[in-house]
């Protein structure tokens, strides 16, 4: 059953509201005016949580890449066989072109990409979302699936070890038969974790209960 018995605090009361011209993904490696010991560290863990979604972010200079998710570089290498900034500046240039779109100074755009489907389309763009000469690229891999960290399964809901990797394995779209090969295990023990997982989701279906476990994995 879902736990919400554990609550977070966060300081400082509610965030002020989002200026209209910018955007949640919109992070730049610019210094903030009061250094956060802790801002490094909120900054990877927002990093891992649009990895495990299939989010990738680049950060692109005048001609050059600046900064690229390791989500981001794994679209780009994908998609063009390409390693290096270089490379993966004119592969993000390639990909840009093949959406139709183009890239403006101080612009944060939004490509979603499919291997399997043939598709790269151009979802969003706001172009004067930065007031520098940088451009930031949110890349969406359709073809990923989103997959919730371990530790919130195990505080969300109560997972056991066994049911934890099960619950994974299943969100990466894996049948039931092969993680049994894979892991070793009788089709019995692997259904027996399976129903368990219902429960405690209060799920009664498998599409269900990986729809939400996808749901779970923008949890940091």
């Amino acid at each position: 059953m879902l736990n919400l018995n554990h609550r977070t605090t966060y300081g400082g009361g509610m965030a002020a509201p989002l200026n209209c011209r910018e955007s949640i993904f919109n992070i730049s490696n610019r210094a903030p005016v009061s250094p956060d010991a802790g801002a490094a560290e909120k900054h990877d863990e927002f990093r891992q949580v649009l990895g495990r979604i299939g989010c990738g972010q680049v950060v692109v200079g005048r001609d050059r890449v600046i900064e690229a998710t390791g989500t981001a570089q794994t679209i780009l290498e994908r998609e063009y066989h390409v390693t290096g900034r270089e490379s993966l500046y004119g592969a993000l240039k390639q990909l840009f072109h093949r959406a139709g779109a183009q890239m403006p100074v101080g612009s944060t755009s939004w490509i979603a990409t499919s291997t399997k489907d043939g598709i790269t389309s151009l979802v969003h763009q706001i172009v004067n979302a930065s007031p520098d000469e940088t451009r930031t690229v949110i890349l969406l891999d359709l073809d990923a699936h989103p997959e919730p960290a371990p530790a919130t399964l195990r505080l969300l809901f109560g997972f056991t070890a066994a049911e934890t990797q099960l619950a994974i394995e299943l969100a990466r779209g894996r049948n039931l038969l092969d993680i049994a090969r894979t892991r070793k295990l009788s089709r019995t023990t692997v259904r027996s974790h399976l129903a368990s997982l219902f429960i405690k989701t209060q799920t009664g279906r498998q599409a269900e209960l990986v729809a939400l476990l996808g749901r779970v994995a923008v949890l940091p």
